[in-house]
């Protein structure tokens, strides 16, 4: 009776331990007679927790290593190749002269863009300002030159920061993260003595910011190329010379909504 009651004992206790466990890496004991298969308590599955914390810290399949590139970048990074009129293909708008957000809760991806820039500890206002003038908030559009998703990233750029499938750039958290990636590589190269964390709308006013925001949209070869009077650093491109004006405008107005909120 006793050895009956036992055996149902670790009977209901297996069937615990397979509905708790995982079986992908199970531990196998051997007590001289009959090998016993337990699974590792390494393997324990919380879908609910597991899901969340690939979701937060994994996007792109890929990781994410915010550390800037140590190579320099390649000739079609420095200077980005520019059409005459950059415009999106699909349903974005490239060249808004409207700024038509009335409130935060009009902001698309504004979650994903205040936590990939307190992640990297770039200025969100400033994030937001690029992401309006190079997509309108379109995570899918295209430019005629090939700039991907919401901050129009180049393959070849994100290549060079570190992303190998390039075709999650149509993803928002990807795109923002390698943008923001972007952006402090150019500060860096630009505008090295700049506190990019926390910008004010005087600093967006500054000729070395400026600079690095039309190293954006032009490449930082052009800006140095063009770095002399009477040019100071912003090319003589119709869209660099447009893209200027509007990124710093688009900031204002955002500093301005966000800070009311």
């Amino acid at each position: 009776m006793k050895k009956n009651i036992l055996a149902l004992v670790l009977v209901s206790f297996s069937f615990s331990v397979v509905y708790a466990f995982d079986f992908e890496n199970d531990l196998e004991f051997n007590n001289g007679s009959s090998a016993l298969n337990i699974p590792s308590p390494n393997r324990l599955i919380d879908k609910s927790v597991s899901s969340k914390v690939s979701s937060s810290s994994v996007t792109d399949g890929e990781g994410f290593d915010s550390s800037l590139p140590k190579t320099p970048p390649p000739d079609t990074v420095l200077y980005r190749v520019m059409s005459d009129e950059e415009n999106v293909s699909k349903g974005g708008i490239a060249d808004a002269d409207d700024f038509d957000i009335a409130s935060i809760d009009d902001i698309k991806y504004f979650d994903i863009v205040t936590k990939a820039a307190e992640e990297q500890g770039f200025d969100r206002e400033l994030v937001l300002a690029i992401i309006m003038k190079e997509s309108r908030f379109n995570a899918r559009a295209k430019s005629s030159v090939g700039a991907v998703g919401l901050m129009q990233l180049m393959p070849d750029t994100a290549r060079w920061l570190g992303l190998k499938n390039t075709s999650k750039l149509t993803d928002p958290e990807t795109n923002v993260r390698y943008g923001i990636k972007y952006m402090r590589y150019l500060f860096s190269e630009i505008s090295p003595d700049v506190d990019y964390s926390n910008l004010s709308k005087e600093d967006v006013s500054r000729q070395e910011i400026i600079k690095s925001i039309a190293a954006y949209n032009c490449g930082p070869g052009n800006v140095k190329k063009y770095d002399k009077h009477p040019y100071d650093g912003i090319p003589p491109f119709k869209e660099t010379k447009n893209y200027v004006k509007k990124v710093p405008l688009y900031f204002i107005h955002f500093e301005d909504l966000l800070s009311s909120k």
